[in-house]
């Protein structure tokens, strides 16, 4: 009965370290610091993101004697990539249901097709800007590191989100001509169609 118990506690810890921090004094996340595992850290470094904040992503900084000013540099880039990777996953994730719901074709290399176009519009996207993702907090560590959050709230995350699905939309000539397969076009504008809507 304790091994039932106490994997139930380690699922929900687990589950709940990835999401949103809204159900507050229900669960009881233990959070230490990667690079001080004995000290209690705020919940945020160990990805439990804190409430308006859509989408975020911890950078790290190790003790530096270039001082705090180029680890709050080092920190930030580090955040900022993780999250640009995390929005580029949702994006790519959001696309592939919206395929699903909507290409009819039974052809597997129109979905191929598709699919690839907008993976590398939205790499293009992401890779070009994430706008105004900010760095909600830092904190040192007792280790001497610097950890930083940076994130987005909602509105931010859906304009990111309207310009890849924009960039699709533009049928920029050079990634378009490669759709010379009308349906995988057509599909496409209903896939992009629906995403507009989300």
């Amino acid at each position: 009965m304790k091994k039932v118990l106490v994997s139930a506690v380690l699922l929900g810890l687990l589950g709940g370290c990835s999401s949103n921090d809204t159900v507050q004094n229900v669960q009881q996340v233990d959070c230490f610091y990667p690079d001080a595992p004995t000290v209690s850290a705020p919940r945020w470094v160990c990805d439990v993101m804190p409430e308006g904040v859509e989408m975020g992503a911890v950078g790290y900084a190790k003790k530096s004697v270039a001082g705090l000013s180029i680890m709050r540099d080092i920190a930030t880039n580090d955040a900022r990539a993780r999250l640009a990777q995390q929005f580029e996953s949702n994006v790519n994730t959001l696309f592939k249901q919206a395929t699903q719901a909507n290409i009819t074709s039974t052809t597997e290399s129109v979905s191929e097709e598709v699919n690839e176009y907008f993976e590398s519009v939205t790499k293009n996207v992401t890779s070009r800007t994430l706008s105004n993702s900010r760095v909600i907090v830092t904190q040192r560590s007792p280790g001497g590191g610097l950890y930083t959050l940076v994130g987005m709230d909602k509105v931010t995350y859906d304009e990111n989100l309207s310009k890849v699905v924009a960039a699709a939309g533009k049928k920029d000539p050079e990634l378009w001509n490669k759709f010379n397969n009308k349906k995988a076009a057509e599909e496409l504008d209903a896939v992009l169609s629906t995403l507009q809507k989300l």
